[in-house]
């Protein structure tokens, strides 16, 4: 049974002014229209919405020159639940229509995705600013940039941009570009890479039909950042019981997810970090990284071998960050599982979308596949509570990590395709 997001209000998190709200929704649902360059009616479109929600009970608070402010969760999310529940048609029309049509385009067809896509060259721009406004001077920074995994890419090219102003030692490994710096002074750091690789969206094979007994161990572990075996996960598992096979297992919970669960946005301060698979039962939504790691969790306790997988969407008009899994099959391998068919399906409703993205994705850049490959920690904290806030550029997207107060902790902008480079970016 389906559970209404409302448990998750705070007027606290409501801290966001209406114009950068409306860049969130913007690079989500109407990026097609900004491309061809129609603001004012996307704008439009977003305003009216906006509207129509807090009729419908979205709440807001209030600035001290009286302008409105949101919290993206809960705008996220009572978008979709209004969607959900037949009373609103911007999810549907605009949210659920650009995804389809990122996936359709990126993978080159309009049906059922093949199990492996055409080898194909990706040019990426990635550069990330960081933000030590309350920074001790003179300290010294180990920042971090991930670059694609070998275990899923080929010919990976990777040409660092250092920051202005400071002089960085720069090292590179397989997932990660380090950049060692000496800040002098307050304030932002901004480095990048230029990147260039050759994927089709699948896990390069290794020659290896079974995982070895230490590696069937490690997939197997019950508890590993947010994928925890609880008892009441563990149980949960259990009526899936009458699966003939591995894989009908993880399409039952596939299933369970899609029709019992809601995917939006989620506060982690409001998580437990013991029992994150408890919490999305009790609470009725995940967004991709819990929600993939409940589904790691249920196949895990039935003997699959499962891990999470992350890395950004390889769409040209919005190349944003996501989290999926992947479970083994022997005599198959890595088969890649991915939560977006929860939005792409309308909550599980159209059934050729339920299963787009189980067994096969589209094209990814995949720089983490946990607990092995991992960009690790950044010297930079984030505070209990923050907003994840995304805009359009002139190609590509950012993606912006703020605190509740509106301080910025870094923040990132991805530009995809041919003839990358800094005239590419801005807003």
């Amino acid at each position: 049974m389906r559970k209404p997001p409302g448990a998750l209000a705070d007027d606290r998190y409501r801290t966001v002014n209406e114009r950068d709200m409306a860049r969130s929704l913007l690079i989500a649902a109407l990026p097609y229209e900004l491309a061809a360059g129609d603001r004012v009616k996307a704008d439009n479109i977003v305003k009216d919405a906006l509207e129509d929600w807090i009729r419908s009970g979205l709440k807001f608070g209030r600035a001290p020159d009286g302008a409105r402010l949101f919290d993206p969760v809960e705008v996220f999310n009572h978008m979709k639940w209004e969607g959900l529940m037949g009373h609103d048609g911007f999810w549907s029309r605009h949210f659920i229509a650009t995804a389809r049509a990122f996936t359709q385009q990126s993978a080159g067809v309009e049906g059922r995705l093949p199990k492996h896509l055409e080898k194909k060259r990706f040019s990426v721009e990635l550069r990330r600013k960081f933000s030590f406004r309350n920074s001790a001077p003179a300290r010294k920074l180990r920042l971090r940039l991930p670059l694609p995994l070998p275990s899923h890419a080929q010919d990976i090219d990777a040409r660092p941009i250092p920051p202005e102003g400071v002089s960085a030692s720069i090292s590179q490994s397989d997932g990660r570009l380090e950049f060692q710096v000496e800040m002098k002074e307050p304030g932002s750091l901004e480095i990048g890479v230029d990147l260039s690789f050759t994927t089709d969206g699948a896990v390069q094979k290794n020659g290896a039909e079974n995982l070895t007994p230490e590696e069937r161990e490690l997939y197997l572990r019950p508890a590993e950042g947010l994928i925890r075996i609880s008892p009441r996960i563990a149980d949960l598992a259990a009526t899936f019981a009458g699966a003939d096979t591995s894989l009908e297992v993880a399409l039952n919970a596939w299933g369970f997810l899609l029709d019992e669960l809601s995917c939006g946005m989620v506060r982690y301060d409001q998580v437990n970090p013991q029992t994150p698979g408890d919490w999305v039962l009790d609470n009725g939504w995940y967004d991709c990284q819990l929600g993939s790691s409940l589904f790691i969790s249920i196949c895990r306790a039935r003997g699959i071998p499962a891990r999470l997988a992350s890395g950004y969407m390889l769409y040209d008009l919005a190349p944003g960050y996501h989290y999926w899994s992947e479970i083994w099959q022997d005599g198959h391998g890595w088969l890649p599982f991915d939560l977006l068919c929860w939005d792409l399906s309308g909550g599980g409703r159209d059934i050729p979308w339920r299963t787009h993205f189980a067994g096969a994705v589209d094209y990814r850049m995949v720089t983490q596949c946990l607990p092995l490959s991992f960009t690790g920690p950044m010297s930079v904290r984030f505070p209990p509570a923050w907003h994840l806030l995304n805009a359009p550029l002139k190609r590509g997207m950012a993606v912006h990590f703020i605190a509740l107060d509106g301080e910025p902790i870094y923040s990132d902008q991805v530009v995809t395709g041919p003839n990358i480079g800094r005239s590419s970016r801005g807003a």
